[in-house]
């Protein structure tokens, strides 16, 4: 299990340096995680029938909509980070609908 821990709190950063590095460290475990949730969005594909299962459009809005929420919830601007999953899940849709293909030739 990927495991996230700050070698500093953002307020006791001494300098720049300190900030930076912990960006960078908070950086690299999203993206870890985006990688690992791939490889759900990857195992998916097996459990659905067709293109329409697939592409589920009504979970796709409302994961969009849970998603805005928890970042409002979180005191970030929940349309952007609506836009950044849209984005993202299109793009997991793209290659799940790859591996989809593959495994229904």
């Amino acid at each position: 299990m990927i495991q996230y821990h700050s070698k500093i709190l953002a307020n006791e950063c001494r300098d720049m340096n300190d900030i930076r590095a912990e960006i960078d460290r908070i950086d690299h475990f999203v993206i870890q995680l985006l990688a690992a949730r791939f490889e759900y969005v990857k195992a998916a594909s097996q459990f659905k029938k067709n293109v329409t299962d697939v592409q589920a459009q009504a979970r796709f809005n409302s994961m969009l909509e849970q998603r805005m929420l928890w970042a409002n919830e979180l005191g970030l601007d929940g349309e952007v980070i609506k836009q950044l999953y849209a984005n993202l899940v299109k793009y997991f849709i793209n290659e799940e609908m790859k591996h989809f293909n593959k495994a229904n030739k």
